[in-house]
């Protein structure tokens, strides 16, 4: 009988470890029934080195109205432990992916997400004058109006060894709307969701602005110098293989005319052109170089004029100009210098000022300014840019040092640090330079006027346009 039970106890100890086994695994089971096996299916972000759950709404990927009726039901705060990427999954945000390669070229540079983190906590929109993030929505929604016109699969950028298409713009735009709503208490995500492109050589920042000027729309006692519209006779499309402007006379094909030519022989006077006289030509030259004015009219209202189209004859600075010719002392060449040498010598105002033989043409508006991309400018937000360096409507983060003023004059520096939108373009605006609007009236021109400076610029594309388009 010993021998029965010893025969039997080893099989009777295998079957009960095995049962054990089984009992151990249906519990493990039961678990991860709950988890991301099985159950729900949340799928997994990583954010700031952790992984996190999204629903399965969340993950699905494009928004739908049904994604908009669940984050309007959503209530975070009835939500203990509510974490990153379920919010933004709740704005239809894709979790967030690192590309397998990132591009680089001879203009730009990637930075690496730590770097990209560290330049994001030293922006300050505030330093912009805004009040939230979502106050960039209406500006970002202009670029992205814009970008949409564009052939989506045609390069908005082109370098060797890295191409963004206009599609990657756009969908790098569409995030950047996206996460909006949840920069103000989340401003990380922009470092995580986006590659940060450095500038290989950082860009010479000056400014520009909206002047307003006194004209009439009328030509009366006082108000004695024209400011033209577009000629008629104007044209523009590609001349011995260059798109140039020009016009023909009799079957020739001619550079247009030059600003001696409008100024002082007045070949466009009499054909009513005009759209506004002003008090002083000085200021109309002034309004030309910043492509856009506010006329303050005799009986205090005001009209806006627009870039309606220029003559293509090159860009000299008025004040270079006088410096050259000993007239001026370097370092004193702003408007207020050039008009206080004009206000003694008027007789030499013209013939001076012809030297630049650049001319510009407006159209009456009741618009407010408008860059390139045919949509407001955003005064601290919108930038001037050459076009074969950031593509037009792209976003960008920047940092530079820019005057402060009081009582009319510039008084100090002060540090802008925050978002950017290549909006605009600008005749001297070439390589490695970006022009900042720094918004309408006269009160700004201290600033914008003596804004020089070089500046660091990151171009931001989305890492879901990277891997994606």
């Amino acid at each position: 009988m010993l021998h029965f039970f010893t025969d039997t106890r080893k099989p009777l100890w295998k079957a009960a470890r095995l049962l054990l086994a089984v009992a151990c695994l249906a519990a493990l089971l039961s678990c991860v029934r709950s988890g991301p096996i099985f159950g729900h299916r949340p799928d997994v972000s990583s954010v700031d080195g952790k992984a996190e759950a999204l629903e399965p709404a969340e993950a699905a990927g494009d928004a739908g109205a049904g994604d908009e009726a669940c984050a309007e039901a959503f209530d975070p705060a009835e939500t203990p432990g509510l974490t990153r990427s379920r919010s933004v999954g709740r704005l239809s945000l894709r979790p967030v992916r690192e590309p397998l390669a990132i591009p680089a070229c001879d203009m730009f540079f990637p930075l690496s997400n730590v770097e990209g983190a560290q330049n994001m906590a030293r922006l300050d929109i505030r330093s912009q004058g805004l009040d939230s993030w979502r106050a960039l929505e209406d500006p970002v929604q202009r670029s992205l109006e814009y970008a949409l016109n564009m052939p989506a699969d045609e390069p908005a950028l082109a370098r060797p060894g890295m191409s963004l298409t206009w599609g990657q713009v756009v969908r790098s735009l569409e995030e950047f709307l996206d996460l909006l709503p949840l920069l103000d208490a989340d401003p990380d995500l922009l470092a995580e969701r986006f590659v940060w492109y450095g500038m290989r050589q950082k860009p010479l920042m000056t400014g520009y602005y909206t002047p307003e000027i006194e004209a009439s729309l009328t030509r009366r006692p006082g108000y004695e110098f024209p400011i033209y519209g577009v000629p008629e006779d104007l044209r523009y499309g590609p001349v011995r293989g260059r798109s140039q402007f020009y016009r023909v006379e009799r079957g020739r094909v001619l550079p247009y005319y030059r600003r001696g030519d409008m100024d002082v022989r007045k070949v466009l006077a009499g054909r009513g052109l005009e759209i506004a006289w002003a008090k002083d030509p000085v200021d109309v030259f002034y309004m030309q170089v910043e492509g856009c004015g506010r006329l303050r009219l005799p009986d205090g209202t005001t009209r806006n004029v627009l870039y309606g189209a220029k003559n293509g004859h090159g860009f000299r600075s008025l004040g270079r100009i006088l410096h050259a010719r000993g007239l001026l002392p370097n370092g004193r060449l702003a408007k207020e210098d050039v008009q206080k040498y004009f206000a003694k010598h008027p007789e030499r105002m013209f013939e001076l000022m012809a030297e630049n033989r650049s001319y510009v043409f407006f159209r009456l508006e009741d618009s407010p300014p408008e860059g390139t991309i045919g949509k407001p400018l955003t005064p601290m937000v919108s930038l001037a840019t050459d076009r074969k360096l950031l593509p037009l409507g792209s976003l960008l983060a920047f940092e530079a040092e820019i005057p402060e003023a009081r009582d009319g004059r510039p008084a100090g520096k002060r540090k802008v640090a925050g978002i950017g939108l290549a909006q605009d373009t600008g005749t001297a605006i070439r390589g490695s330079r970006v022009d900042y609007y720094i918004g309408e009236g006269n009160a700004v021109a201290p600033i914008a006027s003596n804004i020089k400076t070089e500046a660091t610029v990151y171009l931001l594309i989305s890492k879901e346009a990277l891997i994606n388009g």
